[in-house]
């Protein structure tokens, strides 16, 4: 199976004021200088949302979070 998608949320606990320090302030959530890599292993849960014609949203348990330095 082949999926596609654009973006995901990523709800933060552990290491999340270090992550908002590099984050600019006062910026729209996607105008970082630099974009920082991250790989995100989980699985789909459930489905989250209705399909608006153009995607469907879907929740994804997260079991581990690699930051790329």
């Amino acid at each position: 199976m082949k999926l596609k998608s654009r973006f995901a949320l990523l709800d933060v606990m552990h290491g999340r004021r270090q992550l908002d320090k590099m984050v600019t302030r006062g910026g729209k959530g996607h105008d970082l200088p630099d974009k920082i890599p991250v790989t995100i292993h989980g699985f789909i849960t459930h489905r989250h949302g209705h399909d608006d014609g153009e995607s469907q949203e879907f929740g994804v348990e997260v079991t581990k979070v690699e930051v790329q330095s």
